[in-house]
């Protein structure tokens, strides 16, 4: 990993801290999740990168995939929500990604310190040739000790250019059949998800957030083919949602015409909205990049490590 490497996931971890810094004192109860979620990307951009993923805003006993619809003109933050907010910003595909939770029910503060106690011991641990396990296995002992669960079936991931899941899985719970160790010039996201319900999350209905499956295509129509080759030239295989799409003139009808004809085409892959398996549970999540280069291992997404 050269130097030029190391400056852009640098470059976009520090825009990262500041969108969260940012974030922190910017949302409250009544907010509208499109005025959140256009208002964050924007920053991203005015700080020179660019959205490595549409952001995720993801209440209660959502734990992902979620990012508001165009349509979503009513969907606001209450008082009582358990907000997650996962932030992806690229540098020429380079990727930091990290996220907070924000809560506004006093009886779920513990769960919020939960997840935030396990990143912050989990990043304690990691280094060149240290196993995923390790990392699991803190977080599962920190979930259990203030009495909750581990989301067994989502974990950390290593990162590469435009590639948000690079391949290596860090598991959120201390899994002795995960082998793998952390590498030297490897990015990896690590991200403990920890909820009050049953452990585990499945596939809800809606979808919101998408990415293109192959990059080669044949058999468009002409608007398919210009929708395809506009998601090359933007995000290439990075996911994106239909807020992104505004320039293109469409109307909202025939754009989501459009992206599901794609999708039955096989050239998009879908992200469906993930939830907890108990209904009412809910999910807490912070999330930090580290970077591990030949010198040392750097919380990019965090300078007070």
């Amino acid at each position: 990993m050269d130097e030029e490497v190391i400056s852009k996931y640098l470059k976009a971890g520090d825009i990262a801290w500041r969108v969260k810094q940012f974030l922190y004192s910017y949302i409250k109860p009544g907010m509208k999740l499109l005025e959140l979620a256009n208002t964050t990307e924007n920053m991203i951009r005015e700080l020179g990168g660019e959205p490595a993923f549409p952001i995720n805003i993801s209440i209660n006993s959502i734990a992902a995939h979620k990012t508001p619809l165009l349509d979503e003109v009513d969907s606001a933050i209450t008082e009582d929500d358990v907000v997650k907010i996962d932030i992806g910003v690229h540098v020429d595909g380079y990727i930091a990604d990290t996220a907070i939770t924000l809560c506004y029910n006093d009886k779920l503060n513990n769960l919020v310190e939960a997840s935030k106690e396990a990143l912050e011991k989990s990043l304690k641990v990691i280094n060149e040739g240290v196993r995923f396990s390790a990392v699991g296995k803190v977080i599962e002992e920190t979930a259990k000790k203030y009495g909750f669960k581990p989301i067994r079936n989502l974990g950390g991931h290593s990162l590469d250019r435009y590639v948000i899941h690079a391949g290596d899985v860090i598991p959120n719970y201390g899994d002795v059949m995960q082998l793998g160790k952390f590498r030297r010039g490897m990015a990896y996201a690590i991200e403990p998800f920890i909820s009050t319900g049953n452990g585990y999350v499945v596939e809800g209905s809606e979808v919101s957030i998408y990415a293109l499956s192959k990059t080669k295509f044949k058999g468009l129509t002409t608007q398919e083919a210009h929708v395809v080759n506009y998601i090359l030239s933007r995000f290439k295989t990075l996911p994106f949602c239909e807020r992104w799409f505004s320039e293109l003139g469409f109307s909202l009808n025939n754009l989501r015409i459009l992206l599901n004809s794609l999708k039955l085409k096989n050239m998009l892959r879908e992200y469906p909205v993930l939830i907890e398996s108990l209904p009412k549970a809910y999910i807490s999540q912070f999330e930090e990049t580290v970077l591990i280069t030949s010198k040392e291992v750097i919380i990019t997404t965090n300078p007070t490590f």
